[in-house]
């Protein structure tokens, strides 16, 4: 009976240890998790901060130097003062829409319905083309097949935009000649692949599986919420983002959306 009862005591002992330990361990892991989601916050913040503070100091320096008699009563002088104003203040509308575009993301709600995509890319594109004399990036379209998707028009067009503006900007940092974006529209199976490809400078290696972290950006300017608004556009479309990419080459972007389902058999394959 004595050995029973120490066997008792054991068996309680040992069931005590294992739930204090279960207890620990998950209290570890929330305690992880919380430190990790902080320093997340803290760095997103950092670089939101950062972001949106260059801009403002830009605008504060050029308001103080229209206080300058001298200045002001400079017509050109005062002309390039405002469009630094301007610009500026252009900049951080553009990186506050992104964020706001990023941090909405969960309560996006897409209104899906047959849309031919080859005619929301023949807009995109025809707004680019009459941008090109003044970016001086030339744009370059097809081919571009007639397809059907269900989608959303709105946020398809943010998406391509975002890559679009993604590849303007990789050109404006390259130094090479004939900066380049070619743009086409082809079916793959039963999916529509929109495919962005440019000449610019490329993306490392080993820098490829970071792009779509949010805040992540090889660009001197921007917040790094493009590519991650995209992918999560894209992904509530049924497709996805794929990119490839060689240093001294370009890259390419790739757009991939499920054909509209009971007329993918009527569409050239």
């Amino acid at each position: 009976r004595l050995m029973l009862g120490n066997v008792g005591v054991g068996l309680w002992i040992v069931g005590f240890a294992a739930v204090l330990a279960v207890v620990l361990v998950r209290r570890s892991m929330r305690q992880r998790v919380e430190a990790e989601r902080l320093a997340a916050m803290g760095t997103a913040t950092a670089r939101i901060l950062h972001q949106i503070k260059n801009p403002l100091q830009t605008i504060l320096l050029h308001a103080e130097m229209l206080e300058d008699p001298t200045l002001a009563s400079d017509p050109v002088a005062r002309q390039e003062i405002c469009e630094a104003i301007v610009t500026e203040a252009t900049r951080m509308t553009d990186l506050l829409a992104d964020l706001s575009a990023y941090a909405s993301g969960g309560q996006r709600r897409l209104h899906l319905s047959p849309m031919p995509l080859n005619e929301l890319l023949t807009d995109i594109l025809r707004t680019g083309a009459r941008e090109a004399p003044w970016s001086g990036i030339e744009v370059v379209s097809g081919p571009i097949e007639p397809l059907v998707v269900n989608g959303d028009p709105h946020f398809l067009r943010q998406a391509l935009e975002n890559v679009l503006r993604n590849a303007r900007e990789a050109l404006q940092q390259a130094n090479g000649a004939s900066p380049r974006v070619e743009v086409s529209l082809r079916r793959r199976g039963a999916d529509a692949v929109i495919e962005v490809r440019d000449n610019g400078p490329g993306i490392e290696a080993s820098r490829l599986h970071t792009i779509f972290e949010p805040f992540v950006t090889t660009k001197s300017k921007g917040m790094g919420l493009g590519l991650p608004i995209c992918r999560d556009i894209l992904e509530r479309h049924g497709g996805r983002v794929e990119i490839r990419s060689r240093p001294g080459v370009g890259t390419t972007v790739s757009l991939v959306i499920p054909l509209l389902r009971g007329v993918r058999e009527a569409q050239p394959a």
